[in-house]
């Protein structure tokens, strides 16, 4: 077996661990589906690809956010999630979720899961520009991540 194929299945193994020991933030995956549907499917779609253009795409991209401080808090201070009706046990729920239903890949190796405390800390100070600020943050994770190099220029903001 090759060494990527081995450290690619460390990699799941290790979310994998990490969804099955989280507490509540993982409490309901069918739950989480179900607020997806609701809260973000209407902009994101189904499969969470987005509008190029219009909306940002999730999949396959949204776990790159948390390579940086400053990703992880954005995510979860745009106004869709801000002022989502839910709950903030529920929002992390949702967050966590999407992430290692839609990014898992693009995870850091150390992910931790939000928790209903940050997200009801973080979800208040909504970002003004949420366009410009994605594409700083980005700008400045991609310096270090060759993986989101690549893909940020085939993202279309």
């Amino acid at each position: 077996m090759s060494d990527a194929r081995v450290t690619l299945m460390t990699r799941f193994a290790a979310i994998g661990l990490i969804v099955a020991l989280a507490s509540p933030a993982f409490a309901d995956d069918k739950r989480a589906r179900i607020n997806y549907m609701i809260q973000c499917q209407g902009c994101h779609l189904p499969e969470a690809t987005g509008t190029p253009g219009k909306v940002p795409p999730m999949k396959d991209f949204l776990g790159f956010f948390l390579h940086s401080e400053e990703g992880r808090s954005y995510i979860i201070r745009v106004p869709g999630v801000t002022s989502a009706s839910l709950p903030n046990d529920e929002l992390a729920e949702l967050m966590n979720w999407l992430l290692t239903t839609y990014s898992a890949e693009e995870l850091p190796d150390d992910f931790e899961p939000y928790s209903a405390e940050e997200l009801g800390a973080r979800r208040l100070d909504i970002v003004a520009d949420p366009a410009a600020r994605r594409l700083e943050i980005l700008e400045e994770i991609a310096k270090d991540l060759p993986a989101l190099k690549a893909r940020f220029a085939e993202v279309h903001y």
